[in-house]
């Protein structure tokens, strides 16, 4: 297997194991994590099984848009909001706000340029790692994809900032399989965005890299509720846990979920990281058996990474299986909303 064929897969197989490990924690406070996570980790969403949520969707839509346009920013904005459009008939559980009315604005005619409202949430950032594999070697067309990606449903500049450090950061893991120094580190990041909210995020982000302490990424904070779905809170704790225990994917999607909020998207993008730096061999083979999903299975994922890396377009139309699939990741989701009034509080 080639060094990009690896690092695709490995962002791809990454994102969509935090996010599935690290969904049924989903909101809750780190003193509630601390009450109900059992260690080692292991998929507890259906049975001893996980699906895969939002995160993950979005990152394989980039992906197939990719493949179908891997030099053209419009055509893959076109090509990705339309996925966007038909995902939202699936009825997907857990959709973010800004998320949901820009593709309410792309199905009454909006174009994908301008779709985007104004949030920073996380989800142009939690779909744009692997735009950094893919575009790892031209710095334009990652730039220009990424914008194009962000655009379709965020327009707050600081969502733009977080994605475009993402991928930035992914495609420096995907030329180097070495750690990033936490100087280079920093030259990207503050490369990434502009002003002073953004260079306080890259400041956090650096200090806890340096101290090897997570804490110093949140704390400043007070995120007693746990991790927001705000880029610049999600964003210095994603990447502090992959730099910190850089090689080890087990411990960093263990230390995201200990501080609870938003940990799927945290996971999915600390995750992504990971798996660019470790490759499959170096996530927990039973974290990935036992993702219990269609169509965007684990074995899909891996097929998409083997389309992306040979430049073919075969198995990346939009599956019709998602509508079903929607349905019954709905319930399940309820179904642990529920269980969330029982003890232990």
């Amino acid at each position: 297997m080639s060094h990009r064929r690896a690092a695709l897969e490995g962002c791809l197989l990454g994102c969509a194991v935090g996010d599935s490990i690290c969904l049924p924690y989903e909101g809750l406070a780190p003193r509630r994590v601390a009450k109900v996570l059992r260690l080692p980790l292991k998929h507890r969403l259906i049975f001893g099984h996980g699906m895969v949520s939002d995160d993950t969707d979005h990152s394989l839509f980039v992906a197939q848009s990719l493949a179908r346009n891997p030099v053209d920013p419009d055509g893959f904005a076109r090509c990705l909001a339309w996925r966007l459009r038909l995902w939202l008939l699936c009825l997907p559980a857990g959709i973010g706000m800004a998320t949901l009315k820009s593709i309410l604005r792309l199905w009454c005619g909006v174009s994908s340029s301008r779709s985007g409202v104004f949030s920073a949430g996380n989800g142009a950032a939690m779909r744009s790692a692997i735009i950094g594999v893919f575009h790892s070697e031209d710095d334009d067309l990652r730039y220009r994809f990424t914008q194009a990606s962000s655009a379709i449903t965020h327009s707050d500049p600081k969502a733009g900032f977080g994605a475009r450090a993402v991928a930035d950061l992914a495609a420096a893991a995907a030329r180097n399989c070495n750690q990033i120094p936490v100087s280079r580190l920093e030259e990207i990041l503050i490369g990434a965005g502009e002003g002073d909210e953004w260079r306080e995020t890259v400041q956090r982000t650096v200090n806890a890299c340096r101290s090897r302490k997570i804490e110093e990424a949140v704390t400043p904070l007070g995120l007693k509720r746990g991790v927001s779905g705000y880029v610049l809170h999600t964003l210095p704790v994603a990447v502090a846990a992959w730099h910190i225990h850089f090689g080890d994917f087990r411990t960093t999607i263990e230390t995201v979920v200990k501080l609870g909020g938003d940990t799927d998207t945290v996971a999915a993008i600390a995750g992504a990281l990971a798996g660019i730096s470790c490759a499959i061999e170096g996530i927990p083979d039973d974290w990935i058996d036992d993702i219990m999903d269609y169509p965007h299975s684990a074995a899909y994922i891996s097929k998409l990474a083997e389309t992306l890396d040979s430049g073919q377009t075969v198995d990346t139309g939009f599956s019709w299986l998602l509508f079903p699939r929607g349905i019954l990741f709905t319930l399940t989701v309820l179904w642990h909303a529920l269980l969330r009034i029982l003890p232990p509080y």
